[in-house]
């Protein structure tokens, strides 16, 4: 039986500063300005908490051109800021022995940050690991965790998910009021989604990366808020 992590004040992130072909053109367009290939690649990076601070860790290329990009060139693991975008984002719930896990793989990746190439080691592969590293639930696998697009779309499928688990909840409960019968707390659908990863939408995440870049610091995601806002969607 798998434990209850959601009291747990450890929490892994996985944050996308989702491609632009992805998002509606009037949601964050001045993000990446002049020529930045990251607008149209996206960009996959960590974020670790113990329940005090967070650190943020992302992979890249260190210099070189997009030719040596592809057949490969010096990685870089570096922290990421406040003015690294997010648009899209999944929270995990860990355990210290997860947490402690995913810090040791950090470390040997900034000590080791290895060779970078775009199709084989990338921002999102090495995310990826991190996750994999950490034994998280449902974490990216395969093609899926190879680009930023393969990981947006997985989150977006966890949300739909989730929200399909609040809808069927809300409609038991008008059935069981159809019926007489007493319908179940909120607080159960809320315990419900905050045992599973938490899949922030493209509003919320936006406005968060916003708000952390007018205020020149990185916010904790506030497990609870989402949890709520997820639940309370319609």
């Amino acid at each position: 039986m798998t434990a209850d992590l959601s009291k747990s004040p450890y929490k892994i992130t996985l944050y996308l500063d989702t491609p632009q072909p992805m998002l509606a053109p009037w949601v964050d367009p001045k993000k990446h300005l002049g020529i930045d290939s990251t607008a149209i690649t996206g960009h996959a990076y960590i974020g670790l908490s113990d329940g005090k601070d967070e650190e943020r860790w992302g992979y890249g290329p260190d210099g070189g051109t997009l030719m040596q990009a592809v057949t490969g060139v010096k990685g870089y693991f570096m922290p990421e800021d406040h003015y690294t975008p997010h648009n899209e984002a999944i929270v995990w719930h860990i355990s210290k022995r997860q947490y402690d896990a995913a810090r040791e793989m950090i470390e040997d990746l900034h000590k080791h940050p290895g060779t970078y190439k775009l199709f084989e080691k990338n921002c999102s592969t090495v995310a990826t690991a991190i996750l994999q590293a950490a034994n998280v639930p449902d974490a990216p696998k395969g093609a899926i965790g190879m680009t930023p697009y393969g990981l947006a779309l997985k989150k977006r499928v966890m949300l739909a998910k989730r929200r399909a688990e609040m809808v069927k909840f809300h409609i038991k409960n008008a059935v069981r009021s159809l019926f007489g019968k007493k319908k179940a707390p909120t607080s159960e659908l809320l315990d419900s989604l905050r045992s599973k990863p938490i899949p922030v939408s493209i509003r919320t995440a936006t406005k968060n990366s916003h708000n952390e870049k007018a205020a020149c610091e990185t916010r904790m995601p506030d497990v609870n808020r989402l949890v709520s806002k997820l639940a309370l969607t319609r």
